[in-house]
C-alpha cells in the first residue's frame, strides 16, 4: 500500500478557487508523507493527498476506487482489523485491487454508505467523493487520533489533515477566534469544532461530514456509548483478561512492512507496550527514549527508560535536550502545531520524533492509558466530589472551612468546585487550568460564550454515561473531549512533522469497548490511580517497574519559567508588543514576577502564554515562514 498520511479535498462546483489549490494544499503536507504525492480531480471536486509508504511498499497510490469507479477515496490512518472487513466485503461480492487496508473504505462505503465508520477500528481522516450522489464524505476516527480541519465560504468547502494546506491553497487568512482563546486559556487547547483560526474549524472525534452543492455543510455524530458494565467480572480474572486484551491489541498495531519500535519512558505505559511487542515478535522491539541532563531522575528518564530496556529486552536508542534548544524547538513545534496545545513536552516530542525517524517509520506510543483508567489527579478529585455530593447538607461545612482558606489556592480551588453547580461544570472544571477570574483579566472578557460551548460540549458526552457515578463520568470526559485535541493532535503533529506515523494501542477500539465496560470502582480507588490498570500491566512487565512512581512524559520547563524562559514570556508580552491587543501585558508580568518569585505556581498558563505568542508570530503575525521543510 503506499500508505497516505496527509490528505485534502476540495468541493468547489463553481470553479472559482485557483486551479493549483490541491497541488499546493498537498505541498504543504509534504513532511506527513515525503514518499509522494498526489492530486485528482473529478468534476467539482479535488482530492489531494501525501503517501508514507508503510505497508505492501511497492504498490500502487492512492486515491482508491470502487469497480466502477463511482466513489474516489483518499484515507490518512490505519485500518487494524482490515483483514477481516475484507473477507466480509470479498463473501458479499467486493472485488479488491490492493493490499492496502485503505481500501476497505471504499468497498465498506459501497456496502454500508456512512455507517462503514462504525465497523472500522483504527485511527483514520478520509475523505471520499460519491458520483453518483454527488457528495463529498469525510470522517475522523472514534478518539480523534488523526486530526481533521474544514472550512467554507458558503460556495466552496475544503478539509485537510492541516490547517496549513487550508493557508497554503488561500483559502484562509489567518485571524484569531476571540471565543477559541478563551478555550484555549481555559483548557490549554481548542476542543472541536473550533480552532483557534478564526473560520477554520475541526471536525470532532466520531464525526462525519457530508458535502453537496447548494446545502449545508451536516456533521453527524457516530459516538457510540459504552456497553453496559461487566457484573461478576473482577480480581484476578479480570486483569488477566485485559492484560491479553491488551497484548492483542498491541499485536494489531504492529503490522508494518517498514522498521518501527516504540517510545519508552521510565513509566509503566509505554514499558507495558515494548514488552507486548518482545511477546508478540520474534526479534527485540526497537524503543528510543529523550531526556533532560542535570534534572535527575524525576524528570530525565533515560536511567529508567534504560533500565527498563534491559529488563523487556529491546534494542534501546535515546537522545537529549537541554534548556538552549527548548525555545528553537518551541518555535520548529508550534509551526507544526497549527495550534498551541498547552503541552509542556511537544517540543521534546519533536525532538524525539526526529530522532526515532532516523531507524524506524512507525513507533508506537503509551498515549491514552491515563484517560480510561484514572491516571490523573484529578480523577480522584472526581471521586472526593462524588462522596461530598452523596453526603449533600453535611458538605456545606466543608465548602465553608475551605473557603476560608484564602491563601491556599488547593483549598480555594475546593470551595469553588463544592458550589452550587452541574456535574458537567464540576467536571470541566477539574481539567481547567484558570478561573474566569483570572481569564477575564488576561483577556477582558468574562467568556461567557465560551463557558456555554464547553457547558454544552461536556453535557453531550456525558449523556452517553448520564446514569453512571461521578468518577465514570470523569473518565468517559477525559477520554472522548479533553484527550482528542489536546495530548492526540500534539501526537500527531508532532510524530508527523518527522514523517513519523505515531500509534497509540491504548485506544484500540476493540480494547476501548471492553475498558468502557469495567465499573470505575475496578479502575479507580482513592489513593489508587489506575489501579486495575496497573494490575494487568505487571503481568506483562513486573513490580520493579510497575511501582515506580508516576511521572509521566515531562520536561522541566517549570524551572526554565523561573529562569530565562520567565523573562522571554514578560519581554514577549511588553506594552506595545503584537499581542497587547489580545492579553493583557500587565497581568502577565505579574503573573510571571509571582511564579519565578515562587510565591505561586503559574507553570501552566505561562507555557501556554509562551506558545501563543509563538503561535501568533508565526500564523498572524507571518514573522516565521510556515512552508515545510526540511527536517523541521
Amino acid at each position: 500500500m503506499a500508505r497516505v498520511c496527509g490528505i485534502g479535498a476540495l468541493l468547489d462546483p463553481a470553479g472559482s478557487a485557483p486551479p493549483d489549490s490541491g497541488a499546493r494544499m498537498a505541498a504543504a503536507m509534504r513532511h506527513r508523507g515525503p514518499d509522494g504525492d498526489g492530486v485528482c480531480r473529478l468534476g467539482p471536486a479535488t482530492l489531494a493527498n501525501t503517501r508514507l509508504a508503510i505497508i505492501d511498499v511497492p504498490g500502487g497510490d492512492q486515491p482508491l476506487r470502487s469497480e466502477d469507479g463511482a466513489i474516489t477515496a483518499i484515507v490518512n490512518g490505519e485500518i487494524y482489523n482490515h483483514v477481516e472487513l475484507r473477507a466480509e466485503l470479498e463473501s458479499a461480492g467486493h472485488r479488491f485491487a490492493t493490499r492496502s487496508d485503505s481500501e476497505v473504505v471504499v468497498h465498506g462505503y459501497e456496502e454500508h454508505g456512512t455507517d462503514v465508520v462504525r465497523r472500522l477500528n483504527g485511527m483514520f481522516g478520509f475523505a471520499l467523493w460519491d458520483s453518483r450522489a454527488e457528495r463529498l464524505v469525510a470522517a475522523r476516527d472514534p478518539f480523534g487520533v488523526k486530526p481533521l480541519y474544514w472550512c467554507s465560504d458558503g460556495r466552496r468547502v475544503a478539509l485537510a489533515s492541516e490547517i496549513g494546506a487550508l493557508l497554503a491553497a488561500g483559502l484562509i487568512d489567518p485571524r484569531v477566534d476571540r471565543v477559541a482563546l478563551d478555550h484555549y486559556l481555559a483548557c490549554r487547547f481548542v476542543p472541536a469544532p473550533r480552532t483557534l483560526f478564526d473560520g477554520v474549524l475541526k471536525l470532532p472525534p466520531a464525526s462525519i461530514l457530508v458535502a453537496q452543492e447548494g446545502g449545508p455543510v451536516r456533521i453527524e455524530s457516530y459516538r457510540e456509548a459504552p456497553g453496559e458494565p461487566f457484573d461478576g467480572l473482577e480480581g484476578e480474572e479480570l486483569s488477566r483478561e485485559l492484560a491479553e486484551r491488551f497484548t492483542d491489541a498491541v499485536e494489531r498495531q504492529m503490522m508494518s512492512d517498514v522498521p518501527y519500535g516504540a517510545f519508552l519512558s521510565g513509566g509503566v505505559d509505554s514499558a507495558a507496550i515494548a514488552a507486548a511487542m518482545a511477546r508478540r515478535s520474534e526479534g527485540a522491539p526497537s524503543t528510543f527514549t529523550i531526556g533532560f541532563p542535570g534534572h535527575g531522575s524525576v524528570l530525565d528518564e533515560r536511567e529508567y527508560a534504560r533500565e527498563s530496556a534491559r529488563l523487556i529486552g529491546t534494542d534501546h536508542h535515546e537522545t537529549a535536550m537541554g534548556q538552549a534548544d527548548f525555545l528553537g524547538e518551541l518555535e520548529r513545534c508550534v509551526r507544526r502545531l497549527e495550534e498551541p496545545c498547552g503541552v509542556p513536552s511537544a517540543p521534546a516530542l519533536m525532538a524525539l520524533s526526529r530522532f526515532t525517524a532516523q531507524s524506524v517509520k512507525v513507533a508506537l506510543s503509551g498515549q491514552g492509558a491515563d484517560e480510561p483508567h484514572g491516571g490523573y489527579g484529578r480523577h480522584q478529585a472526581a471521586a472526593a466530589l462524588g462522596l461530598a455530593g452523596r453526603l449533600g447538607p453535611a458538605a456545606r461545612p466543608l465548602r465553608a472551612a475551605a473557603g476560608l482558606m484564602a491563601g491556599n489556592e488547593r483549598a480555594r480551588r475546593a470551595a469553588r468546585l463544592l458550589g452550587d453547580m452541574t456535574d458537567a461544570e464540576r467536571l470541566l472544571r477539574l481539567g481547567e487550568i484558570t478561573d474566569d477570574g483570572l481569564r477575564s483579566e488576561l483577556v477582558s472578557s468574562r467568556g461567557e460564550q465560551a463557558a456555554a460551548e464547553r457547558r454544552g460540549m461536556a453535557e453531550q458526552v456525558l449523556a452517553d454515561v448520564g446514569d453512571r457515578g461521578l468518577v465514570e463520568q470523569a473518565l468517559y470526559l477525559d477520554t472522548r473531549l479533553f484527550l482528542p485535541d489536546g495530548l492526540l493532535i500534539c501526537a500527531d503533529k508532532m510524530s508527523m512533522s518527522a514523517s513519523l506515523e505515531q500509534r497509540v494501542p491504548f485506544l484500540d477500539l476493540e480494547l476501548m469497548r471492553f475498558v468502557e465496560r469495567i465499573p470505575a470502582r475496578e479502575r479507580v480507588r482513592p489513593r489508587q490511580g489506575k489501579r486495575l490498570h496497573r494490575r494487568a500491566m505487571s503481568r506483562l512487565v513486573g513490580p520493579a517497574i510497575v511501582n515506580r512512581e508516576k511521572h509521566g512524559f515531562s520536561t522541566p520547563y517549570d524551572m526554565w519559567l523561573r529562569e530565562s524562559l520567565g523573562e522571554e514570556v514578560e519581554r514577549r508580552y511588553s506594552p506595545g508588543a503584537a499581542l497587547g491587543d489580545l492579553v493583557d501585558p500587565g497581568t502577565v508580568g505579574r503573573l510571571v514576577r509571582a511564579h519565578r518569585a515562587g510565591s505561586a505556581d503559574h507553570k501552566r498558563i505561562l507555557y501556554c502564554l509562551l506558545e501563543l505568542s509563538e503561535w501568533h508570530r508565526t500564523f498572524v503575525e507571518g514573522e516565521v515562514p510556515v512552508e515545510a521543510e526540511a527536517g523541521a
